[in-house]
């Protein structure tokens, strides 16, 4: 066997091929750093009052704050390198392989007629071809590496935070509450709370007193009223007909039955004996 100019060169050609496509690139990429510091720069609020009503008939007005605080926060600036290279060590190893085969099958000066094997050509074409798996190996993965850097530069971000608190509006205030075209006036205590039991039964008392109106409360239906207070929009409530004084009933029981005679007298005067309060015996004497 004899090595010829064109192997010798074609080594020596896949050698520089080899490290032209072996080659090192760098990627850049700038990203968000440590927070550095975070300063208040100012707050805001916004009020929202309404009137509210509890289970006791108790109105005040209701103060919902929303509170915005501005917010600069300062970040650091870095740079995140990624180079992407292949396996040196293959790729070296390799190429000495290669390299190494080369010099061998250069140093071949041919073989004999009486010898069978040409040995720096036969070890110089084993060096060759076992440079094959790790020259591919260093063609076909890649090693990465990424290098975090502080650029020294500083990112500022604005932002809000919001929280959200309700109290009660202290007093004195003023407070209006209508039912129908009567009315009641009066102003809440320091701490901005009114009772609205008593003007409540004093407007029903004064409003209703139809026999319609008040089979509709008997039955079970609540009463809307309007309620002022000061500072704060009108708003609707209902009040519920069961939390009416068994005095109001009364009163128009007492009236309702003197004016029945015969069957209809003896049927409500039964059901005063079977109701334990006017209004029941008013529901006894109606569902019949």
């Amino acid at each position: 066997m004899r090595a010829t100019g064109s192997s010798r060169f074609g080594a020596a050609g896949l050698a520089a091929l080899l490290f032209t496509q072996a080659g090192c690139s760098t990627t850049s990429e700038y990203v968000r750093g440590e927070r550095l510091r975070e300063a208040p720069l100012g707050e805001t609020h916004r009020d929202t009052l309404e009137s509210v009503v509890d289970a006791s008939y108790v109105a005040r007005v209701s103060v919902k704050r929303n509170t915005c605080t501005e917010i600069s926060t300062e970040f650091s600036k870095q740079r995140i390198d990624t180079t992407t290279s292949p396996p040196m060590g293959s790729l070296l190893g390799g190429l000495a392989m290669l390299g190494g085969g080369g010099v061998l099958m250069s140093m071949s000066d041919g073989a004999s007629e009486d010898e069978d094997i040409d040995l720096p050509m036969t070890l110089g074409l084993v060096l060759a071809l076992a440079s094959i798996y790790p020259l591919v190996t260093a063609l076909s993965d890649d090693e990465v590496t990424r290098e975090v850097v502080n650029t020294g530069e500083v990112e500022e971000e604005r932002s809000q935070r919001c929280d959200e608190r309700t109290f009660a509006l202290n007093g004195p205030l003023h407070w209006s509450v209508s039912l129908g075209a009567a009315r009641r006036t009066g102003r809440t205590g320091e701490d901005g709370a009114v009772s609205l039991r008593q003007p409540l039964n004093e407007l029903v008392e004064q409003a209703i007193t139809d026999e319609a109106s008040i089979r509709r409360l008997v039955a079970g239906r609540g009463i809307s009223f309007r309620l002022e207070l000061e500072r704060a929009p009108a708003a609707d409530f209902r009040l519920d007909s069961k939390a009416l004084p068994d005095a109001y009933f009364r009163r128009f029981a007492d009236r309702y039955g003197q004016q029945l005679g015969g069957s209809d007298r003896a049927r409500f005067e039964n059901c005063e004996l079977i109701g334990k309060s006017a209004r029941e015996t008013l529901e006894c004497y109606w569902s019949q």
